[in-house]
C-alpha cells in the first residue's frame, strides 16, 4: 500500500503472547510449505477500522478458539523484508486466556502447540522470531516494553 507520497506503507501486525497454568507459552505451526517446520506465536493482520485488540481478539479466537485479554504490551517490533519490499509493524500482548476452563484445554486446531521453557529452548531454532520470545521471559521479571534493537 503506498501513501500520497508513493513510499509503501508498513502493515501492522498484532501478536499474542498467551501462557498458561502450565507455564507454557502457545505456538501455532507454520501453515506455508516452506517454513513448515516453523513454530509462530499467534497473531494477525489488522484490518482497516479494526482496534488492535480487537484484530488480536479475532484472530486469536479464529486461529484458536482461545478468547484472550491483552493484560500487557511486551513491546513494539520491526521487520523489514528487502527481497519482498514489505515493512511489518508488530504489537505484541501479553495475555490472558478468559475460556481456558471452558475449553479444558482442548483447542479447535491440530496447529497448536504449547512448550514450556524448556521446549522452547530446545528448539528454539524453529521458532519464528525468538527475540519476542526471549523478551517475555525477561518481561516476567521486569515487566518492561521492548522494541526490535533494544538490547
Amino acid at each position: 500500500m503506498k501513501n500520497k507520497d508513493c513510499t509503501i506503507q508498513p502493515f501492522n501486525r498484532v501478536t499474542a503472547i498467551c501462557n498458561n497454568s502450565h507455564n507454557e507459552i502457545l505456538f501455532l505451526r507454520n501453515r506455508e510449505p516452506a517454513n513448515k517446520n516453523t513454530l509462530i506465536l499467534p497473531g494477525d493482520f489488522i484490518r482497516c477500522g479494526e482496534l488492535a485488540e480487537e484484530a488480536l481478539r479475532r484472530s486469536i479466537l479464529q486461529l484458536t478458539t482461545l478468547c484472550v485479554e491483552p493484560i500487557d504490551i511486551l513491546g513494539i517490533y520491526s521487520h523489514i523484508d528487502n527481497a519482498k519490499g514489505v515493512h511489518i509493524i508488530e504489537s505484541v500482548f501479553v495475555c490472558i486466556i478468559t475460556n481456558y476452563l471452558e475449553l479444558d484445554m482442548k483447542l479447535g486446531s491440530d496447529r497448536c502447540v504449547w512448550m514450556n521453557p524448556e521446549q522452547v529452548e530446545e528448539t528454539k531454532k524453529s521458532i519464528y522470531n525468538n527475540k519476542i520470545v526471549t523478551d517475555y521471559y525477561s518481561w516476567r521479571i521486569q515487566k518492561s516494553t521492548f522494541w526490535t534493537t533494544k538490547i
